[in-house]
């Protein structure tokens, strides 16, 4: 065969590839209307970086000659690209489509990070969403979730002085939730379900610092409402003890039945492995205090304040002096909301979202 007619053979089997490829093609991409679609109905986020590494591990998976396997890896990588273009020209272009929309519920929120957490989350995923603060009088409370859900939010998260008072008004509970006797995320569609994403936060804060709880001695200083959900962790996750350390042990010994319970003037933490500070002593306007002193802090393991606000709290301080290894509350902040987006958008969502959201609220 001249070596004209052998080329041209060729081309024209790659042209029939070709026209096979663009029939599946559009096949793809009515999938991905349909997709798109869903993800405007419910207010999901463009990107799903779970699914997608999915979907090339998948195809790669398949590849027979490991010659071709960068180049079918970099030609899914477009298409992926191509389709999450697509899904927001779909999106965004929807007759009369708007944005998802979420908030926080309380009574004081000037002060809130959440807008600038959920907001970054949203920019970051693709996601055509607003995230607002909703402070509330107490005796709106009762009728508040079904406004909420009459003009089109699919979502809040619940933070002082309502996490225990919105559980009258909810249709059922998570597992941690129910355990921990409080709300802080609710999901509007549907019925009304409430979370506890506190639980989740703390817990991935503790893995991030690389914290076990399994066997750990524990000593939480407070027994408000942060307090139960660091207890249920930390019971849920194998805790060998937990001491609650309160200025009124008495009425701590009544919220924690079972539990040790100590008087915080006395307390001494050595032959502790974790103290948890869930107490608003340290942050503003009581910034230049403590809960406990120096001395008391001394032979502990580890060190959590969950304040944020200051970055560093006098109880820090203290703990960086003694040379004890601590952490402040910002990655649970951030990682409790991540847990509040996966909820709502039924996904997955990437945990570097986290730090790359602690990283832009200290940038200011």
């Amino acid at each position: 065969m001249p070596p004209k007619d052998f080329l041209d053979t060729i081309r024209k089997g790659i042209d029939e590839v070709d026209e096979a490829i663009t029939q599946l093609l559009e096949k793809r991409m009515d999938h991905v209307r349909d997709v798109a679609e869903y993800k405007k109905k419910t207010g999901m986020a463009i990107l799903d970086s779970s699914r997608e590494r999915q979907v090339l591990d998948r195809i790669l998976s398949q590849v027979k000659n490991p010659e071709y396997r960068e180049s079918i890896k970099s030609v899914y990588s477009g298409i992926l690209e191509v389709s999450r273009q697509f899904q927001s020209r779909i999106i965004s272009s929807a007759a009369g489509s708007g944005p998802a929309r979420y908030g926080l519920v309380g009574e004081k929120l000037s002060h809130s990070l959440s807008h600038r957490i959920h907001s970054l989350f949203f920019k970051e995923s693709g996601m055509n969403a607003e995230y607002d603060l909703i402070e509330v009088k107490p005796e709106k409370l009762p009728n508040l979730l079904d406004s909420l859900k009459s003009r089109g939010y699919l979502g809040v998260n619940v933070t002082i002085p309502y996490k225990k008072e919105i559980l009258a008004y909810l249709d059922s509970l998570s597992d941690e939730a129910l355990h921990i006797g409080a709300v802080n995320t609710v999901c509007l569609s549907g019925g009304y379900k409430g979370y506890n994403t506190d639980y989740h936060g703390f817990g991935m804060a503790l893995e991030e610092y690389g914290v076990k709880t399994a066997g750990a001695r524990c000593a939480v200083l407070g027994s408000g409402g942060a307090a139960r959900a660091v207890v249920a962790y930390l019971e849920d996750h194998g805790a060998s003890g937990i001491t609650i350390v309160s200025r009124d042990p008495d009425s701590a010994i009544m919220k924690f039945p079972g539990l040790n319970c100590a008087d915080i003037s006395t307390f001494r933490a050595a032959g502790y492995d974790i103290l948890i500070n869930t107490t608003p002593v340290g942050m503003h306007p009581r910034i230049s205090e403590s809960p406990l002193q120096k001395e008391q802090i001394t032979g502990v393991k580890f060190v959590m304040d969950l304040i944020y606000n200051p970055e560093k709290t006098v109880l820090l301080r203290y703990a960086e002096e003694l040379c004890i290894p601590c952490a402040n509350g910002i990655y649970m902040l951030v990682a409790q909301a991540l847990r509040s987006e996966e909820i709502w958008q039924r996904r997955t969502l990437d945990k570097a979202l986290i730090n790359k959201a602690i990283e832009e609220i200290r940038r200011g």
